[in-house]
């Protein structure tokens, strides 16, 4: 467990793009997941961003996640991921509770600022007229190191999102995902939406 840890921490770089993304759905066992997302940010810029991401389950109930994107004008590439642990699974009456310890690099401008946290994340899958959703609530909290500080900085977000099977595809491994961010410090706001093939 400690050297996938540190081999996610050691792989895990990215924006304030998704942190959660695609981890948190009920994947198969020993599953593959290559995502295209588009991200809105609701600072006063209004930019778009665009990116793939890559998601495998690495040992039962442990989840690697690696991404890359960029945006538009104050936004450059980016590159990321996590590794999302379960540790209570859902049943008939119980979540599923998860933390996933991550890693961030974004470029805004000429700023660089990495972040290193934790996303602590609830789901609850349901049905609707035979179509299965499955919500979830992170909490992404951590420490912020600016480049042009030098100075770590406490920082909280909270993301409320959901994943199903691609509504109208026929096709259990056809994902889609929508997810919005508040960014509890700063106006770096988001919304997302990520479509997701899955194989073993």
């Amino acid at each position: 467990m400690r050297n996938y840890l540190l081999l996610a921490l050691f792989f895990t770089l990215t924006s304030e793009a998704s942190v959660v993304g695609i981890s948190t759905h009920p994947l198969n066992e020993e599953a593959r997941v290559f995502s295209a997302e588009m991200t809105g940010y609701m600072n006063q810029r209004h930019e778009m961003g665009a990116g793939i991401r890559y998601t495998q389950e690495v040992e039962k109930d442990r989840l690697l996640d690696l991404s890359a994107s960029g945006g538009q004008e104050s936004r450059g590439l980016t590159l990321g991921g996590g590794m999302d642990f379960e540790i209570l699974s859902e049943d008939v009456h119980q979540p599923r509770f998860s933390l996933k310890p991550y890693m961030q690099y974004q470029k805004f401008d000429e700023t660089t600022s990495t972040y290193i946290g934790g996303a602590p994340t609830l789901r609850k899958g349901f049905s609707i007229s035979g179509q299965e959703v499955f919500p979830y609530l992170a909490v992404p909290t951590g420490m912020k190191l600016d480049s042009e500080t030098d100075e770590f900085v406490y920082y909280a977000s909270v993301t409320l999102g959901a994943s199903m099977p691609f509504p109208g595809a026929n096709n259990e491994r056809v994902l889609l995902s929508v997810e919005g961010n508040k960014n509890m410090g700063s106006t770096s706001d988001y919304v997302g939406c990520l479509v997701s093939w899955m194989w073993k």
